[in-house]
């Protein structure tokens, strides 16, 4: 697509407007605390469309609207069920993170099991948002190349080290800030898009309804038997849905720093929760919009119009932008994926620093007393550094992803499994009070090992049709850490002497906690 001068002026407006405002958040960082949690100043509104920025990824603006232009809308249960099961997640774990005024969300594991423990769950992270940041760029490349032909490297490379660039300069202060914008931005060309679709199929709702009934794109499937039935390559049914609605808060606030260092960004413990509450609002009708746009892109190409031949469900958002929105509306879309592409890499990047410096180096016997291991320079150079890795991963994946047979939605489920190791260790910890260190150690990493090697073995070496649903691939790791954990700290004899404040029997009933 060959943009407009009006549409380079808003892209350009843009991302002036993310340099001017790195530049005004440099000034005042001198510490660690200051640099990557804004000093704990940011209010609640902030830190809200923060997170709901940092969730919504170019995986979203590609994801969504191409699995209901494939396969219809079941898929939105997921989302519904996220927003139900969120409070869960707030009562359960954020109460733990401010009562010991953490740094990370890693340091409640030392403090339950040990330092040991930490490490490993640290380099859980690592691992797990190196892979989720390459199919984030997997996914930008993916639409960018629909729309404005570029090739992957330029996505990667272009629009990585411009964020790496204002990452490095501002912190999160910076990060919050711009994210804020991204947030209006994304929603405005949402809306955008769904005033120029409605407009094209003459607001025939009513049509649209029926034909996406007809295509079996709606909730029909859920009168059926078969939805209920316990079929492990069923793509979704009753099962899955519940599984993927429980885990993606329990795992999003309870082990994810990229969340946790934005709840602890906030001046409160109500303010933190008052952000997340703010963020739920905002992202169920964003996400319930972005599956609407993907049916009406179904009745449009299906009912109206014929789609270009040779169009994936994941281009198909791409495509109709290229040939339906008149300038300034790419303009518009362009910076809004590149808002949220450029959320979430910088988020990650910084992300990726804290967790390295406080989980990580601190420990290092020939790191912990270097100069200038708790400053702003040091936050700064580990930021890029995790920054330029990123993008090189990036590279690989998103050219030796177009081999796969598979969406985008199906390619970050399949590599999520991670989180669900480290969800095991936090919840044997807040729930027991015989879980040991040396049963957390060997669960994380008899865990890494399973669900690094399960995406190929259960996935992409099993023929398209003969495979698992992708939202089971981490339920083998997930059940073996569960089992050893349990087993190893059944046999062995230290446990943590002093729980008080550390287990949720201690919380609710600090009195009986000794």
């Amino acid at each position: 697509m060959n943009l407009s001068f009006l549409d380079w002026l808003i892209v350009g407006l843009y991302l002036a407007g993310i340099l001017v405002t790195a530049q005004l958040s440099r000034g005042g960082r001198s510490t660690l605390a200051q640099y990557f949690l804004a000093d704990r100043s940011l209010s609640w509104i902030t830190v809200g469309l923060c997170l709901y920025a940092t969730l919504f990824s170019t995986v979203s603006f590609v994801a969504i609207p191409g699995e209901a232009y494939r396969n219809g809308v079941l898929f939105s249960l997921n989302s519904m069920g996220y927003a139900v099961f969120t409070p869960l997640a707030v009562w359960l774990f954020l109460r733990f993170f401010y009562r010991t005024s953490s740094f990370t969300a890693y340091e409640y594991l030392e403090r339950r099991f040990d330092r040991g423990v930490r490490v490993w769950g640290a380099i859980v992270f690592l691992v797990a948002r190196l892979l989720y940041l390459a199919v984030v760029f997997y996914s930008a490349a993916s639409i960018f190349e629909t729309l404005l032909g570029w090739r992957p490297w330029v996505t990667v490379l272009g629009v990585g080290l411009f964020t790496v660039y204002y990452s490095y300069q501002g912190g999160m202060k910076a990060i919050a800030l711009t994210d804020v914008v991204q947030s209006v931005i994304i929603i405005s060309a949402i809306v955008f898009i769904l005033i120029k679709l409605s407009l094209l199929i003459g607001f025939d709702y009513a049509g649209l309804w029926s034909a996406v009934q007809e295509g079996g794109r709606g909730f029909g499937v859920m009168a059926t038997a078969e939805f209920y039935r316990l079929d492990p390559h069923a793509r979704y049914t009753a099962w899955t849905a519940l599984a993927l609605a429980l885990i993606g808060p329990l795992t999003n606030y309870g082990t994810d720093q990229l969340f946790v260092q934005r709840m602890l960004s906030s001046k409160t413990y109500t303010a933190a929760k008052q952000a997340i509450w703010l963020k739920t609002l905002v992202a169920l009708p964003v996400s319930l919009s972005l599956y609407a746009i993907g049916l009406l892109l179904y009745f449009y190409y299906d009912h109206v119009v014929k789609a270009p031949l040779g169009v994936a469900g994941d281009q198909v958002l791409g495509v109709f932008i290229r040939e339906h929105m008149p300038s300034p509306m790419p303009g518009l879309v362009a910076a809004a994926l590149l808002s949220a592409l450029m959320s979430t890499v910088s988020a990650t990047a910084a992300t990726l620093a804290t967790v390295t410096t406080v989980d990580l180096l601190a420990f290092v016997p020939r790191w912990r007393d270097r100069p200038g291991l708790q400053t702003v320079a040091w936050g700064r150079g580990l930021t890029a550094l995790w920054g330029l890795l990123s993008m090189a991963l990036a590279l690989v994946l998103s050219y030796a992803g177009r081999s796969i047979e598979s969406t985008v939605l199906e390619v970050s489920q399949v590599w999520s499994g991670l989180w669900l190791i480290l969800l095991v260790v936090v919840l044997f910890g807040i729930f027991t009070r015989w879980a040991t260190a040396r049963g957390a150690r060997a669960a994380l990493i008899v865990g890494i090992v399973c669900n690094l090697s399960a995406p190929y073995l259960l996935y992409y070496r099993v023929p398209a049709a003969e495979r698992i649903s992708f939202v089971w691939v981490g339920l083998p790791g997930f059940l073996l850490a569960a089992l050893v954990l349990g087993l190893v700290s059944a046999f062995d004899r230290r446990k943590t002497p002093h729980l008080a404040g550390l287990t949720f029997q201690t919380v609710i009933t600090p009195s009986k906690s000794e």
